[in-house]
């Protein structure tokens, strides 16, 4: 197989990689990133799965944050009063 490089700092990262002799070749180099950047194929493939694991991550995050706000206002009250400002 040939590939074309077209990509000056590709070619360059390469080469650095081949002189230094760290991956004596190319296909060694391919072959050791692709399995680093593979990642397993999970559960929360599906959209709706990850928009909520998205939302219980963020719920988690906001666990205890006040904002100061009075504990008689809601968060739509203080929200809509930061917009008169």
């Amino acid at each position: 197989m040939t590939i074309e490089i077209h990509n000056a700092e590709l070619e360059s990262i390469l080469r650095q990689y081949l002189i230094s002799g760290q991956l004596p070749l190319v296909e060694d180099l391919l072959l050791k990133t692709l399995k680093a950047s593979h990642a397993p194929v999970s559960v929360a493939a599906d959209p709706h799965a990850q928009a909520t694991a998205a939302a219980a991550q963020i719920r988690h995050l906001r666990t205890g944050i006040t904002l100061d706000r009075p504990p008689c206002a809601s968060l739509r009250d203080y929200a809509h009063a930061g917009h008169r400002f």
